[in-house]
């Protein structure tokens, strides 16, 4: 095994985001070089499977990161959690008419904005329901 793979390996289990991450762009990369070699439709039908494929390995991550993270709650002594979430926008439509010089403007005019904001704050962890269990009975002796 080359020092690469064995990176690779240890990220896989580190970091699943960064693991595919980094073994997507080697699949996309080595596909992409191959579709290039046979031509430029090819290549554009690559590009398109590619883009699927990396909105399908998004998807994936977040499911992997939201059941990390809800692992990671129900283990957990104590959580604190923040979200903020906000998105607005507005938005508006002019007309402005001059009667002196006879002339008009019409105008169109928008903003937007985007908020996102996750805090998470894990301490301690929980005991096993069965080491509770023990201690109580040992306890009760």
């Amino acid at each position: 095994m080359s020092m690469w793979d064995g990176y690779k390996k240890a990220l896989k289990y580190t970091s699943p985001i960064g693991w595919l991450i980094v073994e997507g762009a080697e699949t996309a990369a080595t596909s992409i070089k191959s579709a290039a070699a046979k031509g430029i439709d090819d290549l554009k039908e690559e590009v398109a499977k590619q883009n699927l494929q990396l909105q399908f390995a998004q998807q994936q991550a977040r499911v992997a990161q939201e059941l990390a993270i809800a692992r990671r709650i129900e283990n957990a002594e104590e959580v604190e959690i923040e979200e903020f979430y906000d998105t607005s926008g507005k938005g508006h439509v002019g007309i402005t008419i001059d009667g002196k010089t006879e002339t008009g403007t019409l105008g169109v005019g928008g903003e937007g904005r985007h908020v996102t904001k996750r805090v998470y704050h894990f301490k301690g962890r929980k005991e096993s329901e069965t080491q509770a269990h023990v201690q109580e009975t040992d306890a009760q002796s």
